[in-house]
C-alpha cells in the first residue's frame, strides 16, 4: 500500500506539472499546444467591431453568450460564435457547457486542431477529468496532424488516466520522438521509467498464466 501511495502522489504532482505547463493557467487566452498562435483577444476585437456578425461589447458573460447565440440563430454553422460560447461559459466555471459548444465547433470544423485541443483541455481539467473523452479528442488532434507534440504528449496523459498502459507508453514515446529536448521530455522519461516494472510485471504474468494454461490443455490431451 505504501509503495501504490507513493505512486499515486508521484503521479498526482506530474498532473499538475503537467497542466501547468501544458494546458496553462486557462485554455480560453492561450493556443494550448497547437503551434497556432491564435491571439483570442484579437479574436474578441474581431467579433466586437461586428466583423463575424456579432457584436460581444455587452457587459458580462449572460449579455455576450446572448449576443453569439443570435449569430449562430442566423448561422449555425458559425464557429466563432461557438468558440465564443464555449470561452464565456469557461469563464463562468461551467466546462460541460463549454464542452458542449466545443464539441459542435468540432463537427462543423473537424481539421480545426485548435478546437480539438482547447476542448481536450476541458476534458482534462481537474473539474472535469473525463480521460475517456480527452483520449477521443486527442486521438483525432492526433490524426490530423501527425508531427504535433504537444498532442501527443497530451494524449499519454489522458491514456495514463484513464489507465490504459500501453496506449501511454506508446503517446509519449512519440513525443519523444518528435520532441526529446522538449520541456516535458525528461518528466515524460521519468514516468516511463517508473512504468516500466509494471508494465514488465504485467506482461510477466499474463505470459505465465497463458503458458500454465496451455501446459495444462497439453497434459489433459
Amino acid at each position: 500500500m505504501l509503495l501504490d501511495r507513493k505512486r499515486i502522489n508521484r503521479w498526482a504532482k506530474w498532473v499538475a506539472l503537467g497542466l501547468a505547463l501544458v494546458f496553462g493557467l486557462s485554455f480560453v487566452f492561450m493556443g494550448v499546444g497547437t503551434g497556432i498562435n491564435l491571439d483570442w483577444t484579437s479574436l474578441w476585437d474581431f467579433v466586437g467591431n461586428g466583423n463575424a456578425g456579432t457584436n460581444v461589447a455587452a457587459s458580462g458573460p449572460d449579455a455576450r453568450i446572448k449576443a453569439f447565440e443570435a449569430t449562430l440563430a442566423a448561422d449555425p454553422n458559425n464557429v466563432d460564435a461557438l468558440v465564443g460560447i464555449a470561452a464565456e461559459y469557461s469563464s463562468l466555471q461551467e466546462p460541460l457547457k463549454a464542452a458542449e459548444y466545443l464539441e459542435k465547433a468540432a463537427v462543423v470544423a473537424p481539421d480545426n486542431l485548435d478546437v480539438l485541443m482547447r476542448l481536450a483541455a476541458i476534458y482534462m481539467a481537474p473539474d472535469s477529468r473525463d480521460y475517456q473523452a480527452a483520449v477521443r479528442v486527442l486521438n483525432q488532434a492526433t490524426m490530423l496532424d501527425t508531427s504535433n507534440a504537444q498532442a501527443f504528449l497530451q494524449l499519454g496523459a489522458a491514456e495514463r488516466g484513464a489507465g490504459n498502459v500501453s496506449a501511454t507508453i506508446m503517446a509519449w514515446n512519440r513525443y519523444l520522438q518528435l520532441e526529446p529536448e522538449g520541456d516535458m521530455a525528461d518528466t515524460v522519461r521519468a514516468e516511463l521509467t517508473a512504468m516500466s516494472p509494471t508494465t514488465t510485471a504485467a506482461t510477466a504474468t499474463t505470459t505465465a498464466t497463458t503458458d500454465a494454461t496451455q501446459t495444462t490443455a497439453t497434459t489433459q490431451q
